[in-house]
């Protein structure tokens, strides 16, 4: 990502210092990132130093707030807080003024950053300069991605990196709750809800890569702030929403295993196999449930069944619900996932409603659980 950072006050700014700056010379910045990863990135050097973009301290997880008024830019990131100013040699290193070894420029639209201090900031260290190729080189810059949201007056915060779940409360330092197991890549949201027993589901959704097709699910079930069950499951191509309560109990799944966890005490009152339940060996959808039924949808196959569950029958309802030609599709469609695309509304009597997703015509789907 090319961050532009020049803007309307800095424009007079940027012309002083326009013979300074177009004295630079062309240079590049090889570096690693901790735990792998390799770049090349341009550079500059002026007075005999090695100046990089500052967007690079942005890609290593640090969001930029820009003060025009005082020609200052503030990065701040899980853990780590950087301050640098326009035309100043020092600058602010999570919270200690320092020297940045060198003068912040603006140069064709962009912030130039002293490169000593942006390995620095960033945990690494400086490896070498390759004068014959003008190539500044550095190892192992430190992510610090987080994810950070709001709720009952604490502040969640994932490091992304890690996968560590911690909890900050407005007067405390923060709290490590959970560890969720693997690094979180993307598009991370919370989902929090207080159940009627005081307990709290939080659910933690990931969607990431290229076109965002990985869905991973990390579910935890807190009492009193602390987590006391928790699991997780990836999906690939297919988005939804599990079950999270039925009842007196609430819904925890791995994508093979469904837990019931009875509310207030937390205690797990059963376990279902839903692979038995499925015949597919692979991850399930939890999308409906209730004392008589089951609604399971294997992820990558992605046709809904429907689970009785005293006697574990299995029922394939687009082959009820859905005409000939609608069902063709579902077995041959893999555009944007392969399977039906019914979506279970709600249950009246000993009907369950579904609409089906693929064709929107407005029709309520019927299935009558007496159906033999």
């Amino acid at each position: 990502m090319v961050r532009k950072w020049l803007v309307a006050p800095l424009l007079a700014a940027s012309l002083l210092m326009a013979p300074i700056t177009d004295a630079a010379s062309s240079a590049y910045f090889k570096y690693s990132m901790e735990g792998g990863g390799q770049s090349t990135n341009s550079a500059l050097i002026k007075n005999g130093v090695t100046y990089v973009p500052a967007y690079l301290l942005e890609s290593a997880g640090l969001q930029a707030t820009w003060d025009q008024a005082h020609q200052k830019v503030q990065f701040i990131g899980w853990k780590k807080k950087v301050g640098i100013r326009i035309g100043s040699t020092k600058g602010i290193l999570d919270g200690a003024i320092v020297d940045l070894g060198g003068t912040p420029f603006i140069y064709e639209e962009q912030l130039y950053v002293p490169a000593r201090f942006v390995v620095r900031s960033l945990g690494g260290t400086t490896v070498g300069w390759d004068a014959v190729h003008s190539v500044y080189t550095a190892e192992g810059l430190k992510s610090f991605n987080s994810a950070s949201a709001a709720y009952g007056g604490n502040q969640y915060t994932i490091d992304k990196k890690t996968g560590n779940l911690y909890v900050t409360t407005p007067t405390g330092e923060p709290r490590l709750l959970a560890k969720l197991g693997s690094e979180l890549y993307d598009m991370v949201q919370f989902d929090f809800k207080k159940t009627p027993k005081g307990l709290m589901y939080l659910t933690i959704t990931d969607i990431y890569g290229e076109p965002h097709i990985n869905n991973k699910w990390y579910t935890l079930i807190l009492k009193d702030g602390v987590v006391i069950r928790q699991d997780s499951v990836k999906y690939w191509m297919r988005y939804g929403d599990n079950v999270r309560m039925y009842g007196n109990h609430l819904v925890l799944t791995d994508g093979k295993t469904l837990r019931l966890i009875e509310d207030g005490t937390g205690k797990v009152t059963s376990s279902i196999d839903m692979v038995k339940l499925g015949g597919v060996a692979e991850n399930y959808l939890v999308e409906g449930m209730d004392d008589d039924f089951l609604l399971i949808r294997p992820n990558q196959k992605g046709l809904l069944m429907l689970i009785e569950r005293k006697t574990g029958k299995q029922t394939l309802l687009y082959q009820k619900l859905l005409d000939t030609k609608q069902q063709e599709y579902a077995e041959t469609n893999d555009i944007p996932f392969y399977g039906d695309n019914l979506k279970f509304i709600k249950r009246d009597g000993d009907a369950l409603l579904f609409t089906n997703e693929y064709v929107r015509d407005g029709k309520i789907y019927k299935y009558l659980l007496t159906e033999k």
